[in-house]
């Protein structure tokens, strides 16, 4: 039996429905802010679709969890969040985006509204899925550049053995002007606002590393 949500199957839609109360059709964005999603997922409005995914599982939860611990003390001493599920709204590109993890101030955190402005954000990082790596690589990566986020860390578990990339100095037009990438098992620093060392070899099950 094939596990759905372990495959990170999303699905998508480009048709604008009708409102119930008016008949009219909605705009994609009045769409995205009235959906209901599922139990289990989360909705995002990228590149003029509204995308649904799985809330992640096992090896994704488990690098979450190592990363959590690993920037917990950091962020204790600078006042910040290190959390999930929170909606990052991207003016350049007009989208809304679910990151797997973000770095925010608590500040932020504490205001009350639901999306967060990818002004506030320190860092933001994607855990790839097949279905989402497409999108995490390309059209994320280009989006948070344009929004201004300070760093994006990848983690794809689907290159090679898995990799790590931290991205770094937007430049205003779509790109990171810096990046490193390492294999699974080395440590890689993540830049300034955060000045973090990661371990990587946290990211690897016990059974793989034997």
């Amino acid at each position: 039996m094939v596990d759905l949500a372990e495959r990170g199957t999303a699905l998508v839609t480009t048709e604008f429905p009708y409102s119930l109360d008016t008949g009219a059709v909605m705009t994609l964005r009045e769409a995205w802010e009235q959906l209901e999603t599922p139990p289990g997922y989360r909705a995002e409005m990228l590149r003029g679709e509204i995308i649904l995914s799985p809330t992640p599982i096992d090896k994704h939860n488990r690098i979450f969890g190592s990363l959590v611990t690993r920037l917990a003390a950091k962020a204790e001493a600078e006042d910040w969040s290190v959390t999930n599920t929170q909606t990052i709204s991207l003016p350049a590109t007009d989208e809304e985006a679910v990151p797997d993890l973000i770095v925010i101030p608590q500040e932020a955190m504490d205001s009350g509204e639901w999306r967060k402005s990818a002004e506030e954000v320190l860092l933001i990082c994607e855990i790839t899925s097949p279905s989402t790596r497409t999108r995490d690589r390309e059209y994320k990566l280009k989006s948070y550049a344009l929004a201004g986020i300070p760093l994006y860390l990848i983690v794809d578990l689907y290159d090679h053995e898995g990799t790590v990339t931290v991205y770094s100095e937007p430049d205003g037009e779509g790109a990171y002007i810096e990046h490193q990438t390492v294999g699974f098992g080395r440590s890689i620093t993540l830049p300034d606002p955060i000045g973090v060392e990661i371990d990587t070899s946290r990211f690897v099950p016990k059974s793989r590393k034997d």
